[in-house]
């Protein structure tokens, strides 16, 4: 992969998160202010990581993420209530304000998650441990009325925000909810 593109119509806002992934040893390919651009950079290099707001002056994150399909990965970020419009299912979302630290995490998961797609990669799990992520995803089913793509999802986006690993998460999960009289 090339790097990450920084979609960002205010210019100061753009250039201090350039800046931060510049800073932190996250190569960036494109910083521009354009859905159009982004589009052209992601197509042009074969995928990659989309770093936005809910809103660029062409298009919304969702058009974006409509546009390019399964060829990046998104991470929108803005203030909460700003997040709330951004409707999409497969991007991420980090609240602003956060830390450097935290920022970069975020995108260097989806740099890791870019890299290995295509390739037939999977974790490796012992069947102990798909049970407990089947039996986490089954509970949290149960308990929100999510689909199981949905469960899965949340359990994922709780890993990536807590920076544990998802089958502990899982056992979090069962821990809490198994305790639970529905």
């Amino acid at each position: 992969m090339a790097g990450i593109v920084v979609a960002i119509s205010n210019v100061s806002l753009r250039e201090k998160i350039s800046g931060i992934f510049e800073k932190n040893g996250v190569k960036v390919g494109l910083s521009c202010r354009t859905g159009a651009e982004a589009i052209r950079y992601i197509k042009r290099t074969g995928g990659g990581v989309v770093v936005c707001t809910p809103y660029l002056v062409d298009m919304t994150a969702d058009s974006l993420c409509d546009s390019l399909g399964k060829s990046a990965f998104f991470l929108v970020i803005g203030k909460a209530d700003e997040l709330n419009y951004c409707e999409n299912e497969s991007v991420f979302k980090r609240s602003l304000p956060t830390s450097g630290a935290e920022l970069c995490g975020s995108v260097r998961i989806l740099i890791e998650l870019d890299s290995r797609r295509g390739h037939d990669h999977k974790p490796v799990r012992s069947p102990e441990e798909t049970q407990l992520i089947t039996r986490a995803k089954e509970l949290v089913m149960l308990h929100n009325n999510f689909t199981e793509d949905q469960a899965y999802r949340f359990l994922q986006k709780q890993s990536m925000e807590t920076s544990t690993p998802l089958v502990e998460v899982a056992k979090i999960f069962i821990k809490e909810l198994d305790s639970v009289n529905f």
